[in-house]
């Protein structure tokens, strides 16, 4: 790795083996771990960590198999306190503000905005153009499609049963297909599609597919009140 040119902050921690391109900027106490490469003009604020490698867990012997780098696409922002683990990829142009937690084998496309203390938790993919508010947790393995809103404080989940200890290839999501506006405060339960260009109100729970594209559901349980009654 060749640090001319980079611009850096103090206490700066770069492992043997991490790439980093010498547009950067990297802000002060960040750390970024072997295997991590990290494209042009990308800006790192302060105090994050790129590339943790997680720890492994009784339902979690996949991840000593991760071999995937991360990788951070040219031009994006990463805030104060972001934390992206190892097998990550963030696509360019893309914003993470501060404290977002990005775990192993997340992929994220690219002009993605990724609110404050948003949590997407492992393999989970998120399209390009989506916006995701302070606050979500987005679970493992969960689908969200391109040009999509997700408003704040939402909480998605994919085990119904967590005492189980399945294995993370087990615990199914929720898909969320493209062009779908989520609000704030909505709670979506594992295992079920949310069909292209549906809005959800905020404060609703989604407990089953919501099939009728382009139309608004609300409440909780989630209904189209055209349709269900």
């Amino acid at each position: 790795m060749n640090k001319t040119e980079h611009s850096f902050g103090e206490n700066i921690i770069i492992y043997d083996g991490a790439k980093v391109h010498s547009s950067c900027d990297i802000g002060p106490f960040s750390i970024i771990y072997p295997g991590a490469e990290i494209e042009a003009n990308v800006q790192i604020g302060s105090s994050c960590i790129i590339g943790k490698k997680p720890k492994i867990g009784k339902n979690q012997t996949k991840l000593s198999t991760i071999e995937a780098a991360t990788v951070i696409r040219e031009s994006t922002i990463i805030c104060d306190k972001v934390i992206i683990y190892h097998g990550a990829e963030i696509g360019s142009n893309s914003y993470l503000a501060d404290g977002s937690l990005i775990r192993e084998e997340v992929v994220i496309g690219e002009n993605v905005v990724i609110g404050t203390y948003v949590v997407i938790s492992f393999n989970a993919q998120v399209g390009d153009k989506s916006k995701i508010m302070t606050r979500t947790n987005i679970a493992g393995n969960m689908r969200i499609g391109k040009g999509c809103f997700i408003g704040a404080h939402v909480c998605a989940v994919n085990d119904n049963n967590p005492f189980d200890l399945k294995q993370r290839n087990q615990q199914i999501s929720a898909e969320i297909k493209n062009n779908v506006f989520i609000g704030a405060n909505t709670t979506i339960l594992p295992d079920l599609i949310i069909e292209e260009g549906i809005q959800v109100a905020a404060n609703s729970t989604v407990t089953k597919d919501l099939k009728n594209k382009n139309t608004l559901y609300i409440g909780s349980p989630a209904k189209n009140r055209k349709h269900e009654k």
